[in-house]
């Protein structure tokens, strides 16, 4: 480790160390343009500026011990409480505030896997069963916990999960539906009421992901967007996820893992005394819990208020409606489902997608690019927030010149695709900073034509770009 990383004596240029670490950061995507259509979401520098200043302020809090730290106890209470008002939730529902939303995934399984084994104990294998689009979250948890994801197709058309689908794979050693409201990929509601039937029916948990759209829909709703409904009020619905890092507009991470009784949210504690130290009693997986996206959170809910969210949701959704109709009007493309909310997949009805995606890149739009799996065409994805939405016009003219003349859709030739899959399997003890060089990846950077990896990726089996994406990672830290 070089003298510049950790000094042998420490700078007192607080100015300079600043300096240094925004070097670190200038590649880094950016909201300023508002040419970004994924992984931001932004409600404008006023909202931004005051949630700078009460992150900074929480920092210094630790919500591992709420006697020790009240304020963590007052700062949950009240983000629950407003979050489960939102969802509609009984008058006996609790929350918990996490991380993320896939620490909230990960805890409704865990809920379902010990409430199974408190009330079905003769289930030694649990299963749940996942639309193939929700969230990889489930899969992870899934590995995690000893819970096996079973996989149900989604409708073509509409790309919600088939109830018929759901119906025929469930069994004996199910513990768990789950369903999208909606889906992050192409921003649909799963039919969650049937779901809600079934799980009565079945005597199941039902756990709706909702991390990305939880806290928008109920607003869309408000101002006159035609929602099937998703939330409490389904019976059958028993936790739901909402994150407000992402259209709540707060710093990350945070999230809402709401329960419908106390019960449930027993099973998703963890609870030691068997040790030396302290006791421990943990609702998350975390220990030590930073009390600062919770008190950022605080402040942007109090900044902009019902009203404000509701403003910021409505110039978002009338940026949507503009988007899907003018995808609509463009010959070559075409939207995948019906998307409730900003968040819309758009596929050519027979040129290269992955070259599409590189003429939007040239353009200057951050878009991205998402493989074939199941019922779902490989597509790009696109989510628009209150930041970007005057961009929308903008992004549909260089859409409209970007697709006529895309090359046809083609497979990867056959012999690569059969190398990678066998560098997948640990053939061949292949140097893999040089495959990466060899696709011009550079310091953790694609390059500007991304479209052969992407095409390389799609052609291969998932199990394979499970493989390479993980030695292409471990590739980047080393």
């Amino acid at each position: 480790m070089s003298n510049e990383i950790f000094p042998e004596n420490g700078s007192t240029d607080d100015d300079a160390i600043l300096q240094r670490l925004a070097a670190l950061r200038e590649d880094d995507l950016s909201a300023k343009d508002g040419n970004a259509f994924a992984f931001i979401y932004d409600a404008g520098d006023a909202v931004n500026q005051l949630a700078r200043k009460a992150f900074a302020a929480g920092m210094s809090g630790n919500g591992l011990d709420p006697t020790v730290y009240p304020s963590a106890r007052r700062l949950e209470n009240d983000l629950v409480g407003a979050t489960l008002s939102h969802l509609r939730a009984p008058q006996e529902a609790v929350g918990t505030v996490t991380s993320g939303g896939t620490e909230s995934v990960i805890l409704s399984v865990k809920t379902a896997r010990d409430y199974a084994r408190k009330h079905r104990p003769h289930i030694t294998e649990p299963n749940m069963l996942l639309p193939e689009t929700a969230h990889a979250s489930f899969q992870k948890a899934a590995h995690y916990l000893g819970v096996k994801a079973i996989l149900v197709h989604v409708d073509p058309q509409t790309m919600q999960a088939s109830m018929e689908s759901v119906r025929a794979k469930l069994d004996e050693n199910t513990i768990l539906l789950v369903g999208s409201a909606p889906s992050y990929a192409h921003g649909v509601i799963d039919p969650i009421a049937e779901m809600g039937a079934l799980a009565q029916e079945k005597d199941l948990l039902l756990h709706v992901d909702a991390c990305i759209g939880g806290w928008v829909l109920p607003f869309e709703r408000e101002i006159g967007v035609d929602l099937p409904e998703f939330d409490f009020q389904v019976p059958g619905v028993t936790s739901m996820s909402v994150d407000l890092h992402k259209y709540g507009f707060t710093p990350k991470g945070i999230s809402i893992l709401a329960q419908r009784n106390r019960e449930l949210r027993n099973a998703q504690y963890y609870s030691c005394a068997t040790w030396t130290g302290y006791s421990i009693i943990n609702p998350t997986i975390q220990g030590s819990k930073s009390l600062a996206p919770m008190t950022a959170a605080w402040a942007v809910l109090q900044r902009l208020g019902k009203s404000g969210y509701r403003e910021l949701i409505a110039k978002t959704w009338k940026a949507t409606e503009q988007f899907v109709e003018g995808v609509g009007k463009i010959d070559g493309i075409r939207v995948l489902g019906n998307p409730v909310m900003g968040l819309v997949a758009i596929t050519t009805k027979g040129g290269d997608v992955f070259e599409l995606a590189d003429r939007l890149t040239a353009a200057g739009w951050h878009v991205q690019p998402t493989y074939a799996f199941g019922n779902s065409p490989a597509h790009i994805h696109f989510s628009i927030d209150p930041h970007n939405a005057s961009k929308v016009g903008a992004l549909l003219e260089d859409l409209e010149k970007a697709t006529p003349n895309l090359p046809d859709s083609a497979e990867a030739p056959a012999p690569v695709v059969q190398l990678l899959e066998a560098v997948a399997q640990g053939a061949g003890g292949m140097d893999t900073g040089a495959m990466m060089a060899e696709f011009g990846i550079k310091d953790g950077k694609l390059p500007g034509a991304q479209a052969p990896i992407h095409r390389l990726l799609n052609s291969c089996s998932p199990t394979a770009r499970e493989k390479l994406l993980t030695l292409f990672l471990g590739e980047m830290f080393s």
